[in-house]
């Protein structure tokens, strides 16, 4: 029987506690033991304040400092809703030598995401970051379906929704761009954006010769999917929301028992490279 893996929590402004009852309430081999609020501008105090409370009542020690949070844990979750905070924050726990997951997005530069990886190959540490999005059965499925030959394209879909700390494509429309990558890989050369009334859409040429398009929607249904041409089949799927954070939840425990991320964290670099020519399209300057 594999050892139950022990996480602990930094940043409670928002996903830290969905997260945190996620694991701790639906899985068998991991557990948060663990949390560290911090400092934020997403929420208010009172929000803060709850989401504190709903983490401490699902079991989890509420500590104050980086030594007690990493002490006797297998490692640690970057869960700050505020990805401009993500840099500050892992370079508070690179020390600690444990692998680490830091939330999407990895940061809100290229450069910044550039800073944070190249922070964590200088000191050896395990470091994995990304979406949900990547990891949900219908991208699953789809990946697996070698029969019906290679991804030609693809275009995906999810909600865009303004944030000021992480403008344009970064704070949402990240969960459109993130199982982009996924289904064509790395290897986008050149972005160029389309406003419109109901969101913006984005289209990519990679360098093999491929298009990928991403639409982030403003208005119509608030929901996640993805159009995928193969050399033998167009498959078109919507994504389920009732199973959209247990793929993640499982590759990340998975990740902090080997070391091994998923995939490569210098994806989410280019990730984030994307979004800002997509933001520049837009004329939407971090």
């Amino acid at each position: 029987m594999k050892k139950i893996i022990k996480l602990a929590v930094m940043g409670l402004d928002g996903h830290g506690s969905v997260f945190t009852h996620e694991v701790n309430t639906r899985m068998t081999n991991a557990r948060v033991v663990k949390a560290m609020p911090y400092p934020t501008a997403m929420v208010d105090e009172k929000k803060l304040a709850e989401n504190i409370e709903a983490t401490r009542k699902d079991g989890v020690e509420i500590v104050a400092d980086i030594v007690r949070l990493t002490k006797d844990v297998d490692g640690v979750l970057v869960l700050q809703d505020d990805g401009s905070q993500h840099l500050e924050m892992a370079k508070l726990l690179v020390a600690c030598g444990k692998p680490v997951y830091v939330d999407k997005p990895i940061e809100v530069t290229a450069s910044k995401a550039q800073k944070l990886v190249e922070l964590y190959r200088k000191h050896n540490c395990p470091l994995f970051s990304g979406s949900a999005l990547r990891y949900t059965p219908e991208i699953k499925a789809v990946k697996a379906d070698a029969d019906s030959g290679a991804i030609l394209s693809a275009m995906t879909w999810s909600p865009f929704m303004q944030n000021q700390r992480m403008p344009g494509w970064i704070y949402y429309a990240i969960h459109a761009v993130e199982p982009l990558f996924e289904l064509l890989g790395p290897g986008c050369v050149d972005v160029q954006c389309v406003p419109g009334q109901y969101g913006p859409t984005a289209i990519g040429r990679w360098a093999d010769g491929r298009t990928g398009i991403a639409r982030a929607t403003s208005g119509g249904v608030h929901g996640y999917g993805f159009t995928v041409w193969r050399e033998k089949k167009t498959v078109t799927t919507t994504v389920a929301m009732d199973t959209i954070y247990q793929g993640l939840l499982d590759a990340i425990v998975e990740f902090f028992r080997t070391g091994v991320a998923p995939t490569p964290v210098e994806n989410e670099v280019e990730v984030i490279s994307f979004m800002e020519k997509a933001n520049a399209g837009m004329n939407c300057i971090i």
